[in-house]
């Protein structure tokens, strides 16, 4: 079975932001994708609600944080921010812990089945702190698209805007 590509484009790439707390950084990138109509008016409340019950935080070499859900996406989609401070996320192994992440990606998965081979194909390309943190480095939302899809094995549909 072969996973479902992601759609972004440099709308969705927030670099070197700053947030308060994990919903601020969630709520934003989740209206970017609303603002482009890859999902609908149900999809930031309920991201925002699994996240509090589901939490997202990956303690990795650079620690992410990858909030997803299925409910109100139209196209599948990933929106990304690399932070200036870390924000932090209730660690995704249910332990309570604190992750402080440093880049975060939103998704919007359309086909619930493909959830976790794409969530694992995050996971696995980032293991290697010498993969993500060109990320992090990125200069421009398009080197950040393009370092990200040579990682990911091309699975990412980049638009233009």
């Amino acid at each position: 079975m072969s996973i479902q590509n992601m759609t972004t484009n440099t709308k969705l790439i927030l670099l070197n932001q700053s947030f308060k707390d994990s919903a601020e950084v969630i709520n934003t990138l989740g209206t970017l994708a609303l603002e482009q109509g890859l999902v609908d008016e149900t999809y930031l409340p309920a991201i925002l609600e699994r996240e509090v019950k589901f939490p997202t935080g990956l303690e990795l070499p650079v620690c992410i944080a990858i909030p997803h859900i299925d409910t109100g996406v139209k196209r599948s989609f990933v929106s990304i921010t690399t932070l200036k401070e870390s924000v932090l996320f209730k660690n995704m192994d249910g332990s309570e812990t604190l992750v402080p992440a440093q880049i975060v990606f939103v998704f919007g998965i359309k086909d619930p089945k493909d959830q976790l081979a794409i969530l694992r194909k995050f996971a696995a390309s980032f293991s290697n702190k010498d993969k993500i943190q060109p990320l992090l480095n990125a200069e421009s939302e398009i080197e950040l698209i393009e370092i990200l899809n040579d990682l990911l094995g091309n699975m990412l549909v980049v638009e233009e805007v």
